[in-house]
């Protein structure tokens, strides 16, 4: 053998360890590429998005399709608040039923406090009802011919 020639008859093998540096280097290049990924993409959609709402406003107008806050669903509608619209309609009844007031100025008929109407009622009585209507005569039925 000669010393000048390796001895490894020109054969020669990677070395199979991989840099840490390398890695390194490449995991920052992957973090720094997929932020660029991130912010290009939510920027395009925010652009998209404002178009889209544009056209929308547009087509919305031109079809008279506004939105009119005033106007109210139709009736059913649903509650929001239960318990405090069944307080609000409650507490109305309670002052009602404690306050004088007209039910109908034109008949000439009013509402009294309740405590003041059992008064008149132990006072005065109650009115006969009016006779009910009499029931429509039945025509005789026909026997069978």
């Amino acid at each position: 053998m000669d010393a000048t020639e390796p001895a490894g008859h020109g054969v020669a093998a990677e070395p199979d360890v991989v840099s840490t540096k390398t890695v390194v280097r490449f995991g920052i290049l992957l973090a720094i590429l997929s932020a660029v990924a991130m912010l290009s993409m939510a920027a395009l959609f925010k652009f998209l998005e404002r178009g889209a709402d544009r056209r929308d406003a547009a087509e919305t107008a031109e079809a008279g399709l506004g939105r009119r806050e005033a106007r109210l669903p139709p009736p059913p509608r649903l509650q929001v608040d239960g318990a405090r619209h069944w307080q609000e309609f409650r507490s109305a009844e309670e002052r009602r039923l404690a306050t004088y007031g007209w039910m109908d100025r034109g008949s000439g008929a009013v509402h009294i406090p309740i405590e003041k109407a059992m008064e008149v009622v132990l006072d005065r009585g109650v009115a006969p009802l009016p006779p009910a209507p009499a029931p429509p005569a039945a025509a005789p039925a026909e026997g069978p011919r």
